[in-house]
């Protein structure tokens, strides 16, 4: 499975949202380790989807 797959996965089964959804509140779903691991996927589905990241406030 490619980190971009297993990155979907995540969010989908911790968020239990569609995908756009949980990516624009990544940081809710991920824990800072796994955010670093993946924040080339992150950046790449964010632009490939054109999701904006919402501001954890």
């Amino acid at each position: 499975m490619s980190k971009i797959e297993t990155l979907k996965f995540f969010l989908w089964k911790r968020s239990g949202l569609h995908l756009r959804d949980a990516l624009a509140r990544y940081y809710l779903y991920l824990s800072n380790e796994e955010i670093r691991l993946y924040e080339n996927e992150i950046d790449q589905l964010l632009e490939t989807l054109d999701v904006e990241e919402e501001p954890p406030f």
